[in-house]
């Protein structure tokens, strides 16, 4: 049975490449554009319940701010909309697909952006967004340490902006060896861990 995979966010060019990528290794696909549509959500998780099973969740959920400043007068208001569509509404989405994973691989990735990490700190201009992202880098930790006992699996991806290294696909496919009594600092799977095209790890 071929894997089954769900993607959101693919109204962005990584996300989309990756629901590409994917179908070309076989992988039956199902899209969403974002992941504040509820109705669209639930009508493709009544499609994958066909299935049985979802085996991977990707989500990539970088909106950025029309307005927001660095700083000075800050829009509160579009900032709490960006923070909701970003953060809450991905939270929704994990939660609603929950059931399905858990009769598959229970994979769940992130594509993100090595500019909003400590390691990188080169974003400057959109406070919204630096402050989105930390929210669903800080998701996929607290889930981490929720559903990580379950055998579930994480994948955090920084693609390369120049598309070089590894895709966003290869990354999410890798399994790494887990082994409960190996230390988390020398197991890619006992931790979670961010990592660029060229397979650097980012400090969040």
């Amino acid at each position: 049975m071929s894997e089954i995979v769900l993607i959101a966010g693919t109204c962005f060019e990584e996300a989309k490449k990756t629901a590409d990528r994917f179908r070309e290794l076989g992988a039956s696909v199902y899209e969403l554009p974002t992941a504040d549509d509820i109705a669209a959500r639930d009508a493709v998780l009544n499609e994958i319940e066909k299935e049985g099973k979802l085996d991977y969740l990707i989500i990539q959920a970088e909106y950025r701010s029309e307005k927001t400043p660095v700083f000075g007068n800050l829009d509160y208001a579009e900032m709490s909309q960006l923070y909701s569509k970003s953060v809450c509404d991905t939270f929704d989405l994990i939660e609603a697909s929950l059931p399905l994973l858990s009769k598959g691989k229970k994979r769940l990735g992130l594509i993100t952006d090595a500019s909003t990490s400590i390691r990188e700190v080169t974003e400057a201009e959109d406070f919204g967004y630096a402050m989105a992202s930390a929210g669903l880098h800080m998701i996929w930790k607290i889930y981490f340490n929720k559903l990580h006992p379950e055998g579930y699996t994480f994948r955090c991806f920084c693609p390369n902006p120049d598309g070089s290294g590894i895709s966003t696909a290869e990354y999410m496919r890798m399994d790494f060896c887990f082994d409960e009594r190996e230390q988390p600092l020398h197991s890619e799977e006992n931790r979670l861990v961010m990592r660029d095209g060229w397979f650097r790890e980012i400090t969040w």
